[in-house]
């Protein structure tokens, strides 16, 4: 079905204000880098840190809550050639660190780039649509960023003093990367989009390989060659939307009949979005992330990179709902939304289980994505943001555990409470805003099983519910191991003894808390004023959501407000449970051990036995990324 837009055209060069907002919500971040990059001042890089909250917070809240969205901008025409330049730049250093760290797939893949984008180059023709598009979903996307990403600098300006070096160097690159999210979310052109997808590629790797040991370095090639295929994948859309339509620009290809696109260039598309969301089997670059300092994988899971996926989805989702494409993307994100929560069961390092947990959530991101209906997208916007709040927190938590507690490994965790009881209990909070009723991502997945209930009638959509049923069930399996392990004692905890944190530690974690409490007791009236327009903007249809006061209805059914409060108050309790639980009795005397007492203790089952699995489950991956691209794509 044809879309029409309304849309205000705003000229760059004029002096009104929205663009000065998104404007400077690119290009401040940037600004604010480079000082703290060339000052290298402890001060400088702390206030500049901490500035970067109120004034991205505020750039957005007024984009945000503008009556002129969506609007295009146009830019001067220099501006196009720039980034055109900046393109080959861009693959040249690609190819050079190939050649560097003797990396055939790096050089080979900068090297095919660099062909695919000489032919688009020369492919493409002026078009008059401007290339820069702000909408709420933009807009949605610039909240992210700054209420989430920022506050993930500030922490690290401290956690670099603990026995890392290049700290200025360090923050500069995190609040650099903030403002190319802010820019990839707000391309219109493709084609710009392409040099921004490759951008945030650039910076995972620099982030990655920071602390330039082997390690580091061979993970940051990983990461690098695989986020290159996803830009390989654009290209390709790139060139085939050129040849077959002529268009290149997001509002253009949703402004037509999707029949009159090329289904194989949405398939490249998907797949860039899938590439970048590191679903299976190119999971293993966010894996190999985690051995660079705390503060990065915090970043890259919460407000820029992977978020880069669902997006891209949620903006085609429109052209591409109800397609062989559609169903075939389901299908393979929904595999990973189970399989990523499964293999996460066998880890014992703390950050490796977040990133599963991430890599299976991204999974039901995109797949909410791709169901394209109005309520689908909704739950798609829920997840997207409620996961950054949590994993943001969560990762947070981590580099505590890390620099202050020495604690890696979910075994080190043993007998925490007694010595880390308050970041304890900020893990619990983020635990359980992943898990259970009344948090956001629970009414995430509520959504999508309301929402799938009504397509038992057809068998394609059928595996939806055993999806979104089963990969819910193993993610609050693992979440429930980590925190049993934690609390795990055999006589209860002996003394209580509460470690000094540092003041900027304290600060990103209590902001943190609160948002995801406020927004918990408010949730009904946050999702239905400011998630289901976006989602009604971008499906183009009526989102069957609202709320009466504060309690929350959804189609037929209702999530009232003192159900939500009942259950905040039980599941706070749990914060306070592990200090008064006490088992006695409980020991035993075990034969053949001289009657001496064996303690008992409570154990969370060991889960390893699925490890032999997981090149099954790979395999199983790499055949349905190739079923969407084929397949999905229409290249038979």
């Amino acid at each position: 079905m044809k879309r029409h837009f309304d849309i205000i055209i705003v000229h760059f060069k004029t002096e009104g204000s929205m663009e000065f907002y998104v404007t400077a919500s690119i290009v401040l971040p940037w600004i604010a880098a480079l000082i703290i990059y060339l000052a290298k001042n402890d001060t400088v890089t702390n206030v500049l840190s901490f500035l970067m909250l109120p004034i991205l917070g505020y750039f957005a809240w007024e984009v945000y809550f503008s009556n002129t969205l969506p609007m295009l901008i146009e830019t001067p025409k220099w501006v196009g050639s720039l980034i055109t330049i900046y393109d080959f730049g861009l693959l040249g250093y690609f190819l050079y660190q190939g050649m560097k760290n003797r990396s055939i797939l790096v050089s080979a893949l900068a090297i095919l780039q660099l062909a695919l984008l000489v032919i688009v180059v020369l492919m493409i023709q002026h078009s008059d649509t401007a290339d820069i598009y702000v909408d709420k979903l933009t807009a949605f996307m610039y909240m992210i960023v700054a209420i989430i990403g920022v506050p993930i600098a500030i922490f690290a300006t401290k956690y670099m003093e603990f026995d890392e070096k290049g700290k200025h160097s360090f923050v500069a690159i995190l609040i650099w990367f903030l403002g190319v999210m802010n820019f990839a979310v707000s391309v219109n052109n493709i084609e710009w989009f392409f040099a921004l997808f490759e951008t945030t590629t650039l910076a995972s790797f620099v982030l990655i390989r920071f602390r330039m040991d082997k390690e580091a370095v061979n993970n940051a090639i990983l990461a690098l060659w695989m986020n290159q295929i996803g830009g390989v994948a654009i290209l390709f859309a790139l060139l085939m939307l050129i040849k077959t339509s002529g268009m290149y620009h997001f509002t253009d290809l949703l402004s037509v009949d999707p029949k009159m696109l090329s289904l194989a260039a949405l398939g490249f598309l998907s797949l860039s979005a899938l590439v970048k969301g590191a679903q299976m089997p190119f999971h293993k670059w966010l894996l190999g992330a985690m051995v660079a300092p705390t503060p990065v994988s915090a970043i890259l899971h919460s407000a820029t990179m992977v978020k880069i996926a669902p997006y891209l989805l949620l903006r085609i989702s429109p052209i591409i709902k109800g397609t062989l494409l559609a169903k075939l993307l389901i299908i393979t994100t929904g595999f990973v939304f189970v399989a990523a929560a499964v293999i996460a069961l066998t880890q014992d390092n703390f950050k490796k289980i977040l990133a599963y947990s991430t890599i299976s959530l991204l999974g039901l991101m995109m797949l909410a994505a791709v169901v394209g209906t109005p309520i689908a997208i909704t739950a798609s916007l829920i997840l997207i943001l409620f996961h950054a709040f949590a994993k943001g927190f969560l990762f947070v938590e981590a580099g505590v555990l890390e620099k202050v507690f020495h604690v890696k490994y979910i075994k080190e965790m043993r007998r925490l409470i007694e010595k880390a009881p308050l970041t304890l209990m900020f893990i619990f909070f983020g635990f359980l805003n992943m898990t259970f009723v009344p948090f956001g991502t629970f009414i995430g997945k509520w959504l999508m099983i309301e929402e799938v209930s009504g397509f038992l009638s057809h068998g394609s959509y059928i595996l939806l519910i055993l999806y979104v049923g089963a990969g819910s069930a193993f993610l609050s399996v693992l979440y429930m191991k980590v925190l049993g392990i934690s609390v795990r004692k055999s006589h209860g905890i002996e003394k209580i003894k509460l470690t000094p944190l540092p003041l900027r530690f304290n600060f990103v974690s209590v902001w943190y808390y609160a948002w995801l409490f406020a927004l918990t007791i408010f949730i009904a009236p946050f999702i239905s004023t400011q998630l289901v327009p976006i989602a009604g903007e971008i499906s183009g249809g009526l989102v069957n959501i609202h709320a009466d006061g504060l309690s929350l209805i959804i189609n037929h059914s209702t999530l009232y407000f003192w159900q939500i409060m009942g259950a905040l108050a039980i599941l706070l309790l749990i914060h306070a449970l592990p200090f008064f639980v006490h088992f006695k009795n409980v020991d035993t005397a075990m034969p053949y051990n001289c009657g001496e007492a064996f303690p008992r203790h409570i154990e969370t089952y060991n889960f390893v036995c699925i490890s032999k699995y997981e090149s099954y489950i790979i395999a199983f991956s790499v055949a349905l990324f190739i079923m969407v691209l084929v397949l999905g794509g229409g290249l038979l």
